[in-house]
């Protein structure tokens, strides 16, 4: 056997080890621990926040999930938008018709200027409000009922300054969309997932954070966040930095997708792709070896080059990719029918990794929701 076909067997044997303690990790990090108490939320005053930019199909049903979770709990919304016209607002309307019980105020008007648009509208939303807990969730989140008590419940510990939770992307009902989901539910999340576990809580996931009004206010408010691309990256390690504890929690939110088209869902992965190298550019660059497509293929091709059974190494590698995935397909959203979308799916993957090494990594200037 030829030295590099021993490195290649070697990446591939390490890249596959890498998916299978991720997916692990998934498991352990996203489900809540036996015999755990109830969650036990601390006293002071809740406001959730959730900027808005458009009217997607998903938009009602996951801002109906909100005012649903805010009638289980003690919390206020507050709904963001820097456009009196925004197609959002006609849907608020709807929704806070359906419950007329839960306190909400709309904020509209433009916020400061900054690369991060999503912040500037968080900005405009908060003149005048007092928290001593902010629920910071995007605009296409949907969340169970039990939301506050299970995010807030970390808090009972007075060093803590924020919490997270993992979230699972919901695909519509395109295959692009699928692939879109698959993408981030059998890469990113898992990798979250295992580094959380492993390295400890050093981010926070933008889909939906808790953070101390106190905390906050400790190192800038909001507006501290409004020059950086990655929001969410930010805010926790600037809580930490600041003397703070993060917590993880064992949450599962649900990233609702739209049928955006294949155009649309790449430059998003990509331009998230970007974020994390500008974020965390060695963990970055690093991950190349956890990719396990690659080395698959030319394990593939330099032994059928050698005269051997080169499509074995893919059969392998896809019944192996298939297995993980319908091992928790209940989590990740995985169907059957899928499983002819695995090789797709690490194809696209690669790509926008390859994708996230060029450009910049700020934020559309429309993108505030």
């Amino acid at each position: 056997m030829s030295a590099l076909l021993v490195a290649l067997v070697g990446w591939l044997a390490f890249s596959v080890s890498y998916r299978l303690l991720a997916s692990a990790s998934l498991i352990r990090m996203c489900e809540p621990q036996a015999g755990a108490a109830d969650p036990r939320t601390p006293p002071g005053t809740v406001v959730a926040l959730r900027p808005l930019h458009g009217a997607g199909r998903q938009l009602e049903s996951c801002l109906d999930s909100l005012w649903r979770a805010a009638k289980a709990s003690r919390m206020r919304i507050v709904v963001a938008m820097a456009d009196a016209g925004d197609g959002a607002a006609a849907v608020v309307a709807r929704v806070r018709e359906r419950w007329p019980e839960t306190a909400c105020r709309v904020a509209i008007g433009e916020g400061p200027s900054g690369i991060n648009r999503k912040v500037s509208n968080q900005v405009q939303a908060v003149r005048g409000e007092h928290a001593d807990f902010w629920l910071l969730s995007d605009a296409d989140v949907r969340v169970p009922d039990d939301y506050a008590q299970r995010l807030l419940a970390p808090f009972s510990d007075s060093g803590v300054g924020l919490a997270t939770c993992p979230y699972v992307s919901v695909p519509a009902a395109t295959v692009v969309s699928r692939i879109d989901a698959l993408v981030t539910n059998t890469h990113f999340i898992p990798n979250a997932c295992l580094a959380a576990r492993f390295e400890g809580l050093h981010f926070g996931l933008g889909a939906t954070i808790a953070v101390r009004d106190e905390a906050l206010a400790q190192i800038g408010g909001l507006a501290s966040l409004l020059d950086l691309a990655a929001d969410d990256f930010w805010l926790a390690r600037k809580i930490e930095a600041a003397g703070w504890r993060l917590a993880w929690v064992p949450l599962v939110v649900e990233h609702a997708l739209e049928d955006e088209g294949w155009q649309d869902a790449l430059a998003r992965h990509v331009r998230w792709s970007r974020v994390t190298r500008a974020s965390r550019p060695a963990g970055y660059f690093g991950s190349i070896v956890t990719q396990d497509l690659p080395p698959a293929l030319a394990c593939a091709a330099a032994l059928a080059a050698a005269g051997g059974p080169g499509w074995a190494v893919l059969l392998g590698w896809w019944a192996l990719r298939a297995g993980v995935a319908w091992s928790r397909r209940e989590l990740v959203r995985f169907r059957l029918r899928d499983v002819w979308l695995l090789p797709i799916v690490d194809l696209a993957a690669l790509g926008v990794w390859v994708g996230g090494l060029f450009g910049s990594a700020e934020p559309p200037r429309g993108h505030a929701g």
